[in-house]
C-alpha cells in the first residue's frame, strides 16, 4: 500500500522562527531523500518571507510554491496566486506550508484546494518565549486559542509545539532550556506534544546529544535574515 504523503504546517507569533522552521525542515526531508514541496502563504507579513530565498532553496532541490513579484517595502497586502490555491492537488510528494501570524495566519489554508481531503495534516505551534505575545504559559494558551482562525476546521488544529525560544546571534543554551520548560509546561495543560526543540547551529556543540529532555533537537542554519527584501 502506497504511503500517504504528509502536510506539515508551520504557524506562530511574530517572528517565533516559523519560516526559519519550515526552511529547515524542507532540508531535513531533502537529507533523507524525499521530494519536498515548500509554500509560502504568509500573506500577513509579505516583506518578510520566502521570496528572496527562492532561488537558493530551488538550487538546492527544494521544490518552492511561492508569490514571486516583488514590489516593494510597505506593501499593504499580497495575493495568492493559481499554483499556491492548486499546490495540493498539482504536487504529489510531501509539502510544508509556511503561514503568517496572528488569527489571520491559518485561515489562508481555506483556500487551498483539497486540503479537507488530507489524510495527514501536521499543524505545528512555533513559539519563542522571547517575544511578547508567548512570553509566558497564560500567553502561550491564549495565543493558542487565537491562532486557530475562524471555521474550527481539522486541518487548523494543533498536533504539536515547535519550542523556538531565541535571541538570534546572541542567543544561549540557557534561552532555549528556559523556553523550552515553560512551553512543557503548557504541553502538559493543554495536551499537545512538544515535537521538537530549535537549536541555531552554532549552539548544538553545547549539548551532549541530538535530543534534550528527549524531545529530538532540530538545528537551524539561520537564512531568514537574508529573507528582508
Amino acid at each position: 500500500m502506497e504511503d500517504k504523503r504528509i502536510i506539515e504546517i508551520y504557524s506562530g507569533a511574530y517572528a517565533s522562527g516559523k519560516s526559519e522552521t519550515a526552511i529547515n525542515r524542507a532540508y531535513q526531508y531533502l537529507k533523507m531523500g524525499k521530494s519536498i514541496t515548500l509554500v509560502d502563504l504568509d500573506t500577513v507579513e509579505p516583506a518578510y518571507c520566502l521570496r528572496p530565498l527562492v532561488p537558493k532553496l530551488k538550487k538546492d532541490g527544494i521544490n518552492v510554491v511561492a508569490q514571486l513579484d516583488r514590489f516593494g517595502l510597505g506593501e499593504a497586502a499580497s495575493y495568492v496566486t493559481q499554483e499556491q490555491i492548486m499546490v495540493l492537488k498539482n504536487y504529489k510528494n510531501d509539502i510544508i506550508i509556511d503561514v503568517g501570524y496572528g488569527a489571520s495566519g491559518l485561515d489562508i489554508l481555506d483556500i487551498l484546494q483539497g486540503i479537507e481531503n488530507e489524510i495527514t495534516v501536521h499543524n505545528y505551534l512555533v513559539v519563542n518565549t522571547s517575544k511578547f505575545e508567548t512570553k509566558d504559559e497564560e500567553s502561550i494558551i491564549e495565543y493558542l486559542n487565537i491562532a486557530k482562525g475562524c471555521g474550527n476546521k481539522p486541518y487548523k488544529c494543533f498536533n504539536g509545539f515547535i519550542s523556538n525560544t531565541h535571541f538570534g546571534d546572541e542567543t544561549t543554551k540557557e534561552d532555549i532550556v528556559n523556553g523550552y520548560n515553560i512551553v512543557k509546561n503548557v504541553s502538559k495543560e493543554v495536551k499537545i506534544p512538544i515535537f521538537a526543540i530549535g537549536v541555531p547551529d552554532f549552539l548544538v556543540k553545547d549539548f551532549e546529544t541530538l535530543k534534550y529532555d528527549d524531545t529530538p533537537l532540530w538545528v537551524y542554519h539561520r537564512m531568514m535574515p537574508n529573507a528582508m527584501w
